[in-house]
């Protein structure tokens, strides 16, 4: 289960955001302040903290510098109004991973954390980052194959092509030529495609990064 922190001087959306995130499953504390949270943080660690970017005592700012000095590998998401979307800006350059802007929507804040979450289990397998995968999956076509293939388990190329509405099978070749060279998807001894260990576990970092939906909007003072 992953640990959230939600620091919000707002008792109202404070509360609030810990139902809702509560209710997806996360392990949630709060704090009504950034030096509350960061006393919090020296206790605990966080996978991720969400955070007003304006708040008394200690703001989102200094707040995000002392969480990058004591535990760098905790991501920062800021909630700001619109007033502070260059500050929330500044702070990504400062280390934040993104922001969200108020009023939101709920769905709005689980995909940011969805989002983020995937982000930190890519950094856990060097050896995808380190290859050409991104640009492997940038197009459609080959992003669709991976998809398939999940669903599917194995298939033969002619599967494929039908599968997929391709007509031109040299433009399928192509694609599955590259899945193949960034190590994505395997063929057995009978030419039958299938994903690899890697393919798989970047099709868990897309579902999570890709989960998207509609909600309500959250309303609070800027």
């Amino acid at each position: 289960m992953k640990n959230i922190l939600v620091a919000e001087d707002d008792e109202k959306m404070r509360n609030g955001l810990v139902e809702i995130l509560k209710g997806e499953g996360y392990h949630v504390d709060s704090a009504e302040n950034g030096q509350k949270g960061l006393e919090m943080l020296k206790e605990k660690d966080f996978d991720v903290v969400l955070s007003d970017l304006i708040m008394p005592i200690m703001g989102g700012m200094e707040f995000l510098r002392n969480i990058k000095q004591i535990k760098p590998g905790t991501s920062v998401i800021f909630i700001t109004g619109f007033g502070t979307i260059e500050n929330a800006v500044e702070a990504i350059k400062v280390g934040a991973s993104d922001y969200i802007t108020k009023p939101f929507k709920i769905d709005e804040v689980q995909s940011k954390i969805k989002k983020v979450l995937a982000e930190k289990e890519f950094e856990k397998i060097p050896d995808i980052l380190d290859s050409n995968v991104i640009k492997a999956i940038s197009n459609p076509i080959r992003k669709d194959v991976v998809k398939l293939l999940a669903a599917s388990g194995k298939l033969k190329f002619t599967e494929i092509k039908k599968m997929l509405k391709i007509d031109d099978p040299t433009k399928l070749s192509f694609h599955l030529r590259i899945l193949k060279s960034s190590f994505l998807i395997e063929q057995d001894s009978e030419k039958i495609y299938m994903l690899s260990t890697d393919g798989k576990k970047l099709l868990e970092n897309l579902k999570k990064i890709d989960g998207e939906g509609k909600g309500s909007r959250i309303n609070s003072p800027a």
